[in-house]
Formats: C-alpha cells, structure tokens, sequence
C-alpha cells in the first residue's frame, strides 16, 4: 500500500492522485518559493519542504531514469533558487 504525500494545498493535483507529472513538481517548489518569497514561511522551513520532496517523492533509492530525473532535476533547481534568493 502506498500513501500519498501532499506537500501543499494550493498547487491543483492533476491526472492520478500525488505526483505523476512534472507541472506538478514544478508548481509545488514555485509554491515553496513564493511561500518564502511572501514571508508565510522561514527560510528553513522552503528548504525542509524541498528536500523531503526531492528525497522522499523522489526516492533516491530508486533508479533516476526519465521523469524521475528530470524531477530530481527540477527540485535542485530550486533549491539553488532558494539560496540565491536568501543570500
């Protein structure tokens, strides 16, 4: 049985339920990144919120082929977004 992990509730779940496609991981880390941007949340908490979405949605245990890299991918670019923006 696997359990659907929601990272927010303003980013729309299209096709199946949880992350099936690249839009969504998209949308979710703008969300993470405006989030910080609008001061709802401190920049410790985005970055939390973007690594367990890389490590945990994205398993790293898992072969990075296809989608799932260009997700990884995705994620570690905003992630490098979120550092430029703090510094």
């Amino acid at each position: 049985m696997t359990r659907n992990i929601y990272l927010g509730k303003r980013v729309k779940d299209t096709g199946k339920k949880g992350l099936d496609n690249l839009r969504e991981v998209r949308d979710i880390c703008e969300a993470i990144l405006n989030d910080y941007k609008r001061g709802r949340i401190p920049y410790a908490k985005a970055m939390r919120r973007l690594v367990f979405l890389r490590t945990t949605v994205i398993k790293r245990s898992e072969k990075l082929v296809g989608k799932k890299r260009k997700a990884y991918a995705i994620v570690r670019r905003y992630e490098e977004r979120l550092r430029k923006i703090r510094r």
